[in-house]
């Protein structure tokens, strides 16, 4: 027999399975800036490797996501396993090209993930406390996937970002970026806000065209999303259908 709390809990996950997205979401937001205290503790996950945890969260909770909102199960669950396989290798195999892969296949698998969740936000006929944990979670896909974007210029060509607070000299700054992406993860959201505190910048021409393209992306993505809740809201109240119901 089932625990009632258990129970419970089942059917809340499976009725919120945006909520459950937004939760890992939320997480690596905020711990990825921290990536650097697993390093230390666990010197063996450095560079791309030290967000593995957080990244393996957030593929768990899209695969969730994904089985309760699309029909094609058994692709997702396929990608979704491929992923995951390819990012536990990566945090054994520290080799360059294995990072590259990594980081490409998460900006794939991001990338699919956030269309699913606005596709399904969109195609909503009423605004449900999922649907709305739904547009959260496309604005938080679409500033870590902009984070892996950024992590990947910087793979390719080191240098591509500076940290301008710690007044070490370049060649110390690439390493540090190498070792520890959570600092672009983090760049990625102060970019996505427009809040720009200056700390990390971008030092050539595509790290600028990324990063401008990152924030008006953000603000457009933020106002169409509250266009479509909110008119999505009063449609459904000025529905006379819906006031004869009530």
């Amino acid at each position: 027999m089932v625990h009632p709390a258990k129970e419970r809990f089942g059917h809340a996950i499976g009725q919120h399975p945006f909520g459950v997205l937004l939760l890992m979401l939320s997480l690596m937001m905020v711990l990825s800036p921290c990536t650097s205290l697993l390093t230390k503790l666990m010197p063996n996950f450095y560079g791309i490797a030290s967000i593995t945890p957080l990244s393996l969260l957030v593929i768990v909770a899209s695969l969730l996501a994904l089985w309760k909102g699309d029909r094609h199960h058994a692709s997702h669950m396929a990608a979704g396993a491929a992923l995951i396989l390819l990012l536990t290798l990566g945090s054994l195999i520290t080799h360059h090209a294995m990072a590259l892969t990594q980081i490409v296949a998460q900006i794939l698998f991001l990338s699919y993930v956030l269309i699913v969740v606005e596709r399904a936000v969109f195609h909503s006929r009423e605004v449900t406390s999922d649907i709305l944990y739904g547009a959260v979670c496309v604005y938080l896909l679409f500033g870590i996937l902009a984070g892996f974007v950024f992590i990947l210029i910087e793979y390719l060509a080191p240098g591509s970002f500076l940290i301008s607070s710690l007044g070490v000299n370049p060649a110390q700054q690439q390493s540090l970026f190498i070792h520890d992406p959570g600092w672009l993860v983090y760049f990625s959201f102060v970019t996505l806000t427009t809040v720009g505190y200056g700390d990390v910048l971008p030092a050539n021409s595509v790290a600028r065209s990324a990063a401008v393209l990152v924030a008006v992306t953000g603000q457009i993505l933020l106002m169409v999303q509250i266009a479509r809740l909110v008119g999505l809201h009063v449609a459904r109240g000025s529905d006379p259908t819906n006031s004869s119901e009530k």
